[in-house]
């Protein structure tokens, strides 16, 4: 057999692997070093065995040798060739996961509710947290939902937040009533978060009037 017919051979074994490893995309690493080991050790057990005669008349037969040491590299070859494609293969899937990874965190950032300007302060991220948990609102994207209770009942919970207005206990009419704070009502910033109109004229409404039903529940957000 010439050096040809043995290249040509081996080419086209090495050819066969490439196309299967390209059909079966999830073995390519099995099927590579399949491939690999059977040339190798197959070369080297025929040689072992003497199949493959390595001296013809005394001499060493130059196509043999040239074409074992080919079926070596090629073997070789196969197996690098294995490892590159894992290597490649994994940081490509590393990417592909932090990406997604990326555009989940983007999209929970993009949904969550942020309090800004007047709105944010520590006494009303502590409320709205313990309101949430009571029940009374929930996160909807990027606004807060009321659940439960009244707009008047939203709008003391907000009154009594940013404006301290405080509900005052009458002994003589026994019950309490709305007495309102110094500050400043952020109407139109609250209408925006709650997705609601009129919050401000619902808590101007109710001035010096008994508290809402359940404003009891609201004053216990407020105890630590």
């Amino acid at each position: 057999m010439t050096v040809t017919r043995i290249f040509l051979l081996l080419l086209c074994v090495f050819i066969l692997v490439l196309v299967l490893a390209t059909i079966f995309k999830r073995y390519q690493r099995i099927i590579l070093w399949s491939a690999a080991i059977v040339i190798f050790t197959g070369t080297l057990l025929l040689v072992g065995l003497g199949t493959i005669d390595l001296i013809k008349d005394n001499r060493p037969n130059i196509t043999v040798i040239a074409g074992v040491f080919f079926a070596l590299f090629l073997s070789c070859a196969l197996a690098c060739g294995a490892e590159k494609l894992h290597a490649k293969n994994r940081e490509k899937n590393k990417q592909t996961v932090q990406a997604k990874n990326s555009q989940a965190e983007g999209l929970d950032t993009l949904e969550k509710v942020v309090l800004s300007g007047r709105l944010d302060t520590p006494l009303a991220r502590a409320v709205f947290a313990k309101a949430i948990e009571a029940g009374y609102m929930e996160e909807d994207g990027s606004h807060y939902r009321w659940r439960k209770g009244t707009k008047a009942l939203l709008a003391y919970m907000c009154g009594r937040i940013y404006c301290g207005d405080v509900p005052e206990y009458s002994e003589l009419d026994r019950k309490s009533f709305w007495k309102f704070g110094n500050g400043l009502f952020p109407d139109a910033e609250l209408n925006a978060l709650f997705e609601q109109t009129g919050i401000g004229q619902s808590r101007q409404n109710r001035r010096d009037m008994a508290v809402p039903s359940n404003a009891g529940d609201i004053d216990k957000l407020f105890s630590d």
